[in-house]
C-alpha cells in the first residue's frame, strides 16, 4: 500500500506512518477485579511537504488504499494551503538518508500466548498471594501488556517496520497508621507475559511490595524533617526523575529558546554542568519499557552522550528542530500515535558516575540501607554530625526548564548519620538543575535503568524510562533544599 500511495502522490515529499496497536489490561483491588480491558487501534498519519517545505498533516483510522489516498490528498492540500498563507518552512527532511530495515522482535512469548482469561487467573493468583502475606494493607494489583506495530515510509524510499512490545506488573499498597495514610507502588516490567512467569517463581515484586509497605508504615509514624540543606543520597528512582524531568527535557531540540541550557536558541555545548566523571546518556535499550529503534520520522534512533565527564556535549535532536538548536539530528522524534506529529523526546535516560562505589547485592530493604551506611562510612563519605539523608522513591514533581528550578517528592527519608536510622516523612526535594548536578559526587552500586513512567509533552504521552546507580551521593548545596510538605 505504501508504494502505491507514494507512486500516486503529487506532493514534494511525504511521510506516511501506519500503526496497529493492541492492549490487554486488568486491575484488582483487595481481592476483586475492578477492571478488565482489551483494546485495539490502527490507523495512518500523513505529513506532506511542498517543495519549499510548508507542511500539512492528516490522519485516518481506516487502513485501506482508498482511505490512504484520501488522507494523503488532505495532507497535501493542507501543505499547499499553509504555503499560500506564509506558514513556516522546513526542508530538513529532504536531506535525510533513506533506510530500509525491519527491526527484530525481542519477545519470547507472543501477545496471545495466554488468553485474556488465563491472564486474569495468573494475575489474581499473584494478587492473592500478596494479600496472604499482609491482609491489613489495602492492596491493588494491575497488569498491562501492549503490542505496538509501526510501519513508516518516506518519499525517498525509506521503509522501516518495528514492533514495540511492553508489559508491566504493579503492586500498590496503602498503609494506615497513626491517623495517616501512606502508599507505595512497585513494578516489574518487560516485553511480554514472561514477567508473570518469573514472578510466580521468585516473588521478587511481592517481596519488594512487602518491604516498601513496612517502610510506608514507618513513615506514617515518622516526624517531619526541619527544612534545610543537607548532604543527600538518592535512590535510582529519584535519580531518574532528576535526569528526565530536570535535565532531559532541557536538552530537547524544540526547547532551546526556553531552556536554561540554551542561549539565543542554541544548545550551550561545552558548558560544564557537573563534576568530571558524571555522565548522562539517552538511547533505546532492547527489552526496555520505552524502547524504540527508529524515530517516528523513519530515522534511526541514536544513543546520545548528553553529558560526558561533566561537560554538556549534545542534545536530543529532532530532524525539524536540531539544526536551529545547534545540534546533530539524533532521531529523537517520537509520537504518541499515528494521529500525532512527532516531537523530540527521551527514551531511556541514565545518569552514571565514575568511579562506582561497589555495593553488595542485598534483597532486604533495611539490610541494604544498613549496607549503604556502612559502605559510606568505610569510604569516608558519611557525614556523622548533623543529618545525612537517604531519599527513597520518586513520587513525581515539576520543573521549569527556562529557569532550571525543580520540585520533586519522595516516599520517605532515612537519616544515615543516625545509627538507629531514623525515618522522616516525605519532604519536598527542590532546587536548581545545575546545582543538583554539580552536587553529585559518586554513584553507589551497579546501574539500574528500569524505572518506568509516562512522559507528557504538548498533549502527547509516551512511555519513558531510565535510572542510575542504585544510589547517587550529593554534597550539601545551598541551592538544593529539603523540607516542607
Amino acid at each position: 500500500m505504501l508504494d502505491q500511495l507514494f507512486k500516486e502522490s503529487s506532493s514534494g515529499y511525504s511521510i506516511i506512518r501506519i500503526e496497529s496497536k493492541r492492549e490487554w489490561g486488568m486491575r484488582l483491588s483487595n481481592g476483586r477485579f475492578e477492571r478488565v480491558s482489551s483494546g485495539w487501534d490502527s490507523g495512518m498519519g500523513v505529513q506532506a511537504f511542498t517543495e519549499d517545505g510548508a507542511a500539512g498533516f492528516a490522519s485516518t483510522d481506516v487502513l485501506n488504499l482508498e482511505a490512504g489516498r484520501t488522507v494523503l490528498q488532505r495532507a497535501v492540500s493542507l501543505a499547499e494551503r499553509n504555503a499560500k498563507i506564509g506558514a513556516e518552512r522546513n526542508r530538513e527532511i529532504f536531506k535525510a538518508s533513506p533506510i530500509i530495515e525491519d527491526s527484530d522482535d525481542s519477545r519470547a512469548y507472543s501477545f496471545e500466548h495466554f488468553s485474556l482469561a488465563e491472564l486474569q487467573t495468573k494475575v489474581l493468583n499473584l494478587h492473592q498471594r500478596l494479600r496472604e502475606r499482609n491482609s491489613e494493607i489495602a492492596w491493588q494489583t494491575s497488569f498491562r501488556q501492549v503490542e505496538d506495530l509501526w510501519c513508516i515510509g518516506r518519499s525517498d524510499g525509506t521503509r522501516v517496520t518495528f514492533v514495540i512490545p511492553r508489559a508491566v506488573l504493579m503492586h500498590q499498597g496503602t498503609v494506615r497508621e497513626n491517623g495517616r495514610a501512606q502508599s507505595t507502588l512497585v513494578h516489574r516490567s518487560g516485553v511480554d507475559v514472561g514477567i508473570l512467569l518469573l514472578e510466580q517463581e521468585d516473588a521478587y515484586l511481592e517481596n519488594k511490595a512487602i518491604e516498601r509497605s513496612e517502610f510506608a508504615r514507618a513513615v506514617c509514624k515518622a516526624p517531619q524533617l526541619p527544612s534545610g540543606h543537607y548532604p543527600l543520597v538518592i535512590d535510582y528512582g529519584l535519580a531518574k526523575g532528576l535526569a528526565h524531568e530536570a535535565f532531559g527535557h532541557a536538552v530537547e531540540s524544540d526547547h532551546m529558546k526556553e531552556s536554561v541550557l540554551g542561549e539565543k536558541g542554541k544548545l550551550k555545548k561545552g558548558l560544564k554542568v557537573a563534576r568530571s566523571g558524571v555522565h548522562i546518556v539517552d538511547g533505546p535499550l532492547v527489552g526496555d519499557w520505552a524502547y524504540q529503534p527508529f524515530s517516528a520520522n523513519g530515522l534511526r534512533r541514536e544513543t546520545v552522550e548528553i553529558v560526558k565527564d561533566g561537560t554538556l556535549l549534545s542534545g536530543l535532536g529532532d530532524i525539524f528542530s536540531a539544526n536551529e538548536a545547534g545540534m546533530n539530528v539524533t532521531g529523537a522524534g517520537r509520537a504518541e500515535s499515528y494521529g500525532h506529529i512527532p516531537l523530540p523526546r527521551m527514551t531511556n535516560i541514565r545518569l552514571t558516575v565514575d568511579p562506582e562505589i561497589p555495593l553488595p547485592q542485598i534483597g532486604d530493604l533495611w539490610e541494604e540501607v544498613r549496607q549503604v551506611r556502612q559502605v559510606l562510612k568505610e569510604k569516608g563519605e558519611l557525614r556523622e554530625e548533623g543529618k545525612h539523608l537517604l531519599l527513597l522513591g520518586y513520587r513525581g514533581g515539576q520543573v521549569n526548564p527556562k529557569t532550571g528550578d525543580f520540585v520533586f517528592q519522595c516516599e520517605g527519608m532515612i537519616d544515615l548519620a543516625d545509627p538507629s536510622l531514623t525515618v522522616y516523612q516525605p519532604s519536598i526535594f527542590s532546587g536548581k538543575i545545575l546545582s543538583a548536578l554539580q552536587a553529585i559526587r559518586a554513584g553507589l552500586g551497579q546501574g539500574c535503568y528500569d524505572v518506568i513512567g509516562t512522559c507528557g509533552k504538548s498533549g502527547q504521552s509516551v512511555p519513558s524510562s531510565g535510572g542510575s546507580h542504585r544510589y547517587l551521593l550529593l554534597d550539601q548545596d545551598d541551592q538544593v533544599s529539603l523540607g516542607g510538605e
